[in-house]
């Protein structure tokens, strides 16, 4: 029969906590985990070298239990353990188990796990970017079967419009935009975002524009905003939709906005489509979350990013036949001072 090895052999550490919270004794694996000699931790507060674990001692004092607190980060040294704690009479035995080998393995497959991600991203991110140049290419498919004039002029514009947005799509995407606050017109920019749907061939999708006329010019990004609105307004059309309606309205004194007591322009999309599957509805504005199998998933995520970067909030709702998307915005009028 072999012998018992010394404590001192162990690859776990021990520590023995007397009722005052010293260290009555160790091993020299709790000695290294805690990166001090046990000459210096012997006799000393636990508290002084560990709080973490002083703290996870006296809540198995308090309830005189043996308690488990996985994966804790020692200090100083940084290590992670499995810490287990016994009462044995008056007096805490700890027992520390290293894992940093499964931390470790941990690590590399979500390391894995994000580059792969990262791939499907960048794959995705060139589908969402097939959404603006659609426009560009309908819009010119307009200049080329009109006659020179002020609608051509018109279209140019769009054209121009339509790649400033592609420029600004992949500076928000590599995190370089800044909100460019000025005063806009919401009817105007969802005017245009009509004339776009109409310029990319949904021409069979008839749109209703139900106006507040009291709203006035808001202080906010017009760039973002027509990308916010042209996002919510294709996934009506891309649903199979029939019909689009656009309501404006004023909400006073709106709970839900990140500013309390705070008056919100509210902007719905409703349409008559085929509508979102319940599994879907609470992921639904997360990245690579989408319900059409050619989606990319990034149109809600950015919808829900710009919202939120301007204190609103965007929420799905189901209707009888079809959905709603409701953009809650502040109301800021032009000329007062807008964050960001």
């Amino acid at each position: 029969m072999s012998a018992a090895p010394h404590p001192d052999e162990l690859a776990t550490g021990l520590i023995r906590v007397a009722p005052d919270g010293r260290i009555a004794w160790l091993n020299r694996s709790a000695a290294d985990l805690l990166a001090r000699s046990p000459a210096a931790l012997t006799d000393s507060a636990l508290a002084d070298h560990s709080p973490l674990l002083s703290r996870w001692m006296i809540r198995a004092r308090d309830t005189a239990r043996a308690l488990r607190a996985p994966e804790s980060r020692l200090e100083p040294g940084g290590q992670d353990v499995d810490a287990f704690f016994q009462v044995l009479g008056k007096d805490i035995l700890i027992e520390l188990h290293p894992v940093a080998e499964r931390v470790r393995q941990r690590e590399l497959a979500e390391r894995a796990d994000r580059a792969q991600a990262m791939t499907l991203l960048t794959r995705r991110l060139a589908h969402e970017l097939r959404n603006p140049l659609a426009g560009v290419r309908g819009a010119a498919q307009l200049i080329a079967a009109t006659p020179n004039g002020e609608r051509t002029a018109d279209h140019a514009r769009m054209i121009q419009r339509e790649v400033d947005r592609i420029t600004r799509l992949i500076e928000r995407f590599a995190g370089g935009e800044e909100k460019r606050i000025a005063a806009v017109n919401l009817h105007r920019v969802l005017d245009d975002i009509t004339e776009l749907l109409m310029a990319e061939g949904h021409q069979g999708l008839a749109v209703i524009k139900d106006f507040d006329p009291s709203i006035p010019e808001l202080m906010a990004d017009e760039g973002q905003l027509h990308q916010v609105f042209l996002n919510l307004a294709r996934n009506a059309a891309q649903a199979g939709s029939t019909q689009l309606r656009l309501a404006t309205r004023i909400e006073h004194h709106c709970a839900l906005l990140d500013q309390a007591d705070q008056h919100a322009v509210r902007i719905d999309f409703d349409d008559d489509g085929g509508g979102v599957d319940a599994d879907m509805r609470d992921r639904l504005f997360l990245p690579l979350v989408s319900g059409r199998s050619d989606g990319s998933g990034f149109g809600l995520a950015i919808v829900q990013q710009i919202v939120r970067a301007h204190g609103g909030l965007v929420e799905y709702q189901p209707l009888a036949a079809g959905s709603r998307f409701r953009v809650r915005l502040p109301l800021i009028p032009a000329g007062e001072p807008a964050d960001g």
